[in-house]
């Protein structure tokens, strides 16, 4: 593959192509910003039962895969990968080098030292997490501080981010710029009735009964607890009402197991990954979002821009996003009783109701969605290149390597 001439090259870093929102963003700015930079991705071989991106990512870029690039720590074959990346670093001489992750951003920036790119961390939500025990998190939030010694700009996609890591002394303010994902607010159809029947017919949905939709990853993140209870809840009280969960995971089993009820297990869908989930939103009458940690959410940016109210725990990057009774709830992580509460509001019409008016959800282009992410990237990537003073030399002939 020879490298073009007149565009700078931008080489994005990313631990694995599974279903999942920082690895769609990354995916999205290789194609979308493929009109000024030359893209390359690299990522780690893993797959798992969320789904695989890398047939979507290799229609926008080159892909690249580092066999050592894992998710699991493992001192040999983390410094296997920082070699690895070294070389394709050596051998792409990109300008910039965009590490998205946090084993990724760790491996990748350590990987630049002898490089002289640019380098750009992307925060879609900080590696160490509230499940983690208190040593390995404070080993993280150690290494985080390291990398963001070689990094020149970091990208927190929310502001709770961005407060977060200067709470934990994670780079200097100076360092941050707030850049949302990278989501398209424009819904699938201009048409929510058309929307509508198409999606219920293609999920064998009657289309006069009351749908909530759940869309993501059966992870621990997700608190599948809480979803599972605010679920039953919701459909031992509403008799009529439908659940349909949209995705995949390590713990989609303990999720059906806890659906299992005979007196509401038939009104349960599970439809495992779905490539087509944004023409699904408008079968559902509200998206439900037990989460305990988050960046900035995809899915309900893509819940609001297909006009679907959704009832959301209040953490990092929700509160924007949501406006109480306006087009959604936000309630305590963890509180199931509440999650059904509202949810029963809004299918009873006592709360915000698909399809969403447009000043419900009139504020999000100023904070969120995919024409202020690229325009935001399109500025750090011009000032980061301004300030190297050139570009990178034309000269590179690199082989993709496929999964």
């Amino acid at each position: 593959m020879n490298c073009p001439a007149d565009k700078p090259r931008v080489m994005h870093v990313i631990t694995r192509l599974i279903v999942g929102g920082a690895q769609l963003t990354t995916i999205r700015l290789c194609e979308r910003l493929s009109d000024s930079y030359d893209m390359y991705l690299v990522a780690g071989p893993q797959v798992g039962v969320e789904g695989s991106l890398h047939e979507l990512a290799r229609a926008s870029s080159p892909v690249l895969i580092a066999p050592s690039l894992r998710r699991e720590i493992d001192l040999r074959r983390d410094a296997r990968a920082v070699r690895e990346l070294s070389r394709l670093i050596k051998e792409i001489d990109p300008a910039i080098v965009h590490t998205h992750s946090s084993k990724a951003g760790i491996i990748g920036r350590v990987a630049t030292l002898r490089s002289r790119a640019r380098v750009v961390h992307t925060v879609h939500g900080w590696g160490h997490t509230p499940d983690q025990p208190r040593g390995q998190r404070e080993l993280f939030v150690g290494l985080e501080r390291l990398a963001a010694k070689r990094t020149d700009a970091l990208v927190a996609v929310s502001q709770e981010v961005r407060a977060q890591g200067l709470r934990r002394r994670i780079g200097t303010a100076d360092r941050y710029r707030v850049i949302p994902e990278v989501v398209d607010l424009e819904p699938h159809c201009a048409n929510f009735a058309m929307s509508r029947r198409q999606a219920r017919e293609a999920l064998g949905l009657d289309q006069r009964v009351p749908v909530v939709g759940w869309v993501g990853r059966f992870a621990a993140q997700k608190d599948p607890a809480t979803l599972v209870a605010a679920v039953s809840a919701v459909l031992r009280e509403h008799h009529e009402a439908r659940a349909v969960l949209v995705g995949d995971g390590t713990l989609r089993e303990t999720v059906e197991r806890g659906l299992a009820d005979p007196a509401f297990a038939s009104r349960v869908t599970f439809t495992g990954v779905r490539h087509d989930v944004r023409e699904l939103y408008a079968a559902f009458d509200v998206v439900l979002h037990p989460t305990l940690w988050e960046g900035q959410p995809h899915v309900i940016q893509e819940a609001l821009a297909e006009r679907i109210p959704v009832v959301s725990a209040i953490v990092d990057g929700t509160s924007a996003l949501i406006r109480d009774g306006w087009n959604g709830y936000l309630v305590a992580p963890g509180d199931d009783a509440a999650f059904a509460r509202r949810i029963l509001e809004i299918l009873r019409g006592d709360g915000p109701s698909a399809p969403l008016s447009a000043e419900a959800i009139e504020h999000l282009p100023a904070l969120a969605g995919q024409a202020l992410s690229l325009t935001s990237h399109r500025e750090l990537y011009a000032s980061l290149l301004d300030a190297r003073g050139s570009v990178s030399k034309p000269t590179c002939r690199v082989g993709s390597t496929r999964p």
